[in-house]
């Protein structure tokens, strides 16, 4: 009778092991997988030649953001979040940010990014001070097709960055840069901004600073 209890006994115990190890598996597996999903889609290389870029050259990882200047989100991700990866990689050489315009919204999303190529061409030392202004002088809030990103506001904007023929900013037609941006995002399927790219895969949540944060550390090692 107690022999019959021992193994009882430990019958029990041991499906408890088992149950345990089980349990301890799965929930590796899926941490594992949360990790992972972070940045599992990957995309073909990014030809970034001619695209405004922060930060030094052979910096060791690369940050390609598809963006668009009337893009509320856009808007979140360059003033809250590109400002603390600069503090954090950028100043330290370790990583370098590309930007992308991605028009999606029509004809005052390519007014602005017809703006902002003339001045990257004319005048490079300008361009982060007028890509930052443009999104700063994005309302908080407005309706949806509501035009903000006005031939003043543009106008304004240049010259408040030290523009002295603010009316050429206006009148901008850079065809060649914004065509070749357009079919960049198509080449690499964008179809959300901001898309957030770090050395070939993408963030799966942009606005998520940790999930960039952990992209880009894994993109060190």
């Amino acid at each position: 009778m107690m022999k019959n209890k021992g193994n009882i006994i430990f019958a029990m115990l041991l499906a408890l092991i088992v149950i345990a190890a089980i349990a301890a598996m799965i929930i590796f597996n899926q941490k594992n997988s949360a990790d992972e999903s972070n940045t599992t889609e990957e995309t073909a290389e990014i030809d970034v030649s001619g695209q405004p870029m922060l930060g030094k050259k052979d910096a060791p990882v690369t940050l390609v953001e598809f963006g668009d200047f009337l893009c509320p989100a856009c808007k979140y991700y360059d003033m809250e979040i590109q400002p603390e990866l600069i503090k954090k990689y950028v100043d330290k050489g370790e990583l370098k940010m590309y930007f992308v315009n991605t028009p999606f919204h029509g004809a005052d999303s390519l007014r602005g990014a017809h703006a902002a190529e003339y001045i990257r061409k004319n005048n490079p030392d300008k361009y982060w001070d007028f890509h930052n202004a443009l999104f700063e002088a994005q309302p908080t809030t407005h309706t949806e097709g509501e035009s903000w990103l006005t031939a003043d506001l543009i106008k304004k904007t240049a010259q408040k960055i030290g523009i002295k023929h603010a009316d050429k900013v206006v009148a901008a037609k850079e065809d060649e840069a914004v065509n070749h941006d357009i079919d960049l995002y198509k080449k690499h399927n964008v179809t959300q901004t901001p898309t957030i790219i770090i050395d070939g895969k993408t963030v799966s949540n942009p606005l998520e600073i940790k999930e960039i944060e952990q992209a880009i550390e894994s993109a060190k090692k």
